[in-house]
């Protein structure tokens, strides 16, 4: 078999060694022979391109799917396996071989710099103490002795998982055999899948009509046509809605579903903290599909909300606490999924930027971002002519035609910001939000969410609209080289926000 000819694949560049990741898009000549003799050949072929020369690999396992066979090898260090170290060959059922994996460690930077010094019963002890557990609480369930790639250095670990019975979890726990240090430690509990009935974002989208949902001035209950069934996701199997990236346990008198099956009416108890569960973690879930994920997750822990928290029709987030309230004067707020985005636009400024929104300028960028962040996020579900509005059915029963919190399309500039002390910040928050709805038009909406949200990371709680306007530059030249500065720096300009440059 002949190496592979860069001009007809595709390479993904790995982060840590400088060989590839991935090789996709080829198709690589047919053999005769096993998957694993077909594997060992190309590997042969391409061994320098990888990055294999002088490592072992020892063959793990075939698996036969059912259009191909995907042979997986385990990289091996001084008779010891090296952690999450693998290379991959898929074939198809020709005996073409199509993708390579790769994530094994080159013999040049295979240096261990260390050695075991810590016996397995003291490392068993410190994974223990880690997850807060004893042997009475838990039961270590399996021990490896391994290689862990680890800022840059190859070191020796023990790896543990332990089971623990309360709180219930299922920990895996790495600790360093040299210096007894904790490497890596996460709970992999497999997690549940519940369903529920919600609103995908609330019944005037669904009925494409706001005027069925009044009578008189007043709300009618939703149609079985405004609700839809969805699945929970990574629910942590305790009846409660807790998991993995959100959890309603402050919220009084909580509904708990042995069968993780919430289906409920807009007016059942429970309704609100189905919504908001699932709102809340669809919501993470895009945005660390935007990037910010592992060692850049934004949330280290589920977001804690209280679904009934107040009997006012207000909703708040609480940096002190770091958690959600809503409230359930007029239409309960959490029954409209905008109105949870919004405040869940909050909680994601301050996950970034801490106690962000501590000047009027700051504090309107922080409205006019949840306003944002909430009519992105759904405008695909929306006609035209309402994307531009959010909160529609949180605010059926308001005054305006339609019935919306907030717009979108506000004209004014910053020449119109109001600077007094008793300043609405959601009223200034337009300028901005409109600011940002521009861009989304300009760019889209993946990279507008992209650039918009990377640019939190240079703000602080007393920025303001040119800092805010100068760092989503930035963002955009640090994540796409500069390709919408032109266009981005024409939309400030026009609403007065600068300087920029």
């Amino acid at each position: 078999m002949r190496p592979l000819n860069l001009k007809t694949c595709n390479i993904i560049p790995g982060m840590n060694y400088g060989t590839p990741k991935e090789i996709w898009g080829f198709r690589a000549r047919a053999m005769s022979g096993s998957p694993l003799e077909v594997a060992r050949e190309f590997l042969r072929a391409n061994e320098k391109l990888l990055g294999l020369a002088d490592i072992k690999l020892r063959f793990q396992k075939v698996i036969e799917s059912l259009g191909a066979h995907h042979v997986i090898f385990q990289q091996n260090h001084l008779m010891l396996p090296v952690h999450r170290a693998y290379v991959t060959i898929h074939i198809n059922k020709i005996g073409e071989p199509y993708l390579a994996k790769n994530r094994a460690v080159p013999a040049d930077i295979l240096k261990t710099g260390a050695e075991f010094r810590i016996n397995k019963a003291d490392a068993c002890r410190l994974a223990l103490r880690s997850v807060a557990a004893t042997l009475k609480q838990a039961k270590v369930l399996k021990t490896d002795r391994l290689w862990f790639w680890a800022k840059q250095h190859l070191r020796p670990a023990f790896m543990f998982r332990i089971h623990v019975q309360q709180p219930r979890s299922e920990w895996i726990v790495y600790v360093d055999g040299a210096t007894g240090k904790i490497i890596s430690k996460y709970d992999n509990l497999a997690m549940l899948t519940g369903k529920a009935s919600v609103f995908d974002p609330n019944p005037v989208i669904a009925m494409r009509n706001w005027r069925v949902l009044l009578r008189d001035g007043q709300p009618l209950s939703p149609q079985p046509k405004a609700y839809k069934k969805v699945v929970l996701r990574d629910l942590k199997g305790n009846g409660f809605l807790d998991g993995r990236l959100v959890s309603t346990r402050l919220t009084a008198g909580r509904v708990k579903r042995p069968d993780h099956q919430y289906f409920f009416k807009s007016s059942a108890r429970g309704f609100e903290e189905a919504m908001i569960y699932f709102h809340i973690d669809r919501a993470i879930r895009y945005v660390e599909s935007l990037g910010y994920r592992g060692g850049r997750a934004i949330f280290s822990e589920p977001l804690a909300v209280n679904a009934r928290g107040t009997r006012e029709d207000n909703s708040w987030y609480s940096p002190g606490h770091r958690s959600l309230t809503f409230g359930t004067g007029g239409v309960n707020d959490a029954e409209d999924a905008e109105t949870i985005l919004h405040e869940f636009g909050h909680a994601l400024q301050d996950a970034i930027c801490s106690d962000f929104g501590q000047s009027l300028e700051a504090a309107a960028i922080g409205e006019g971002f949840g306003d944002y962040f909430a009519a992105s996020f759904f405008a695909a579900k929306k006609p035209p002519k309402y994307r531009m509005m959010i909160c529609m059915w949180d605010s059926i029963a308001c005054d305006r035609v339609p019935p919306c919190l907030r717009r979108l399309d506000d004209r004014r500039t910053y020449e119109s910001f109001d600077h007094s002390q008793d300043a609405d910040e959601h009223d200034n928050g337009k300028i901005w939000s409109a600011t940002l709805w521009e861009i989304w038009h300009a760019v889209g909406r993946e990279a507008a969410d992209q650039i918009i949200i990377e640019s939190h990371f240079q703000l602080d709680g007393f920025t303001t609209f040119a800092k805010g306007a100068r760092a989503i530059l930035d963002a955009d030249r640090n994540l796409y080289g500069g390709r919408h500065v032109h266009r981005l720096r024409r939309i400030f300009q026009g609403r007065g926000i600068g300087p920029v440059e």
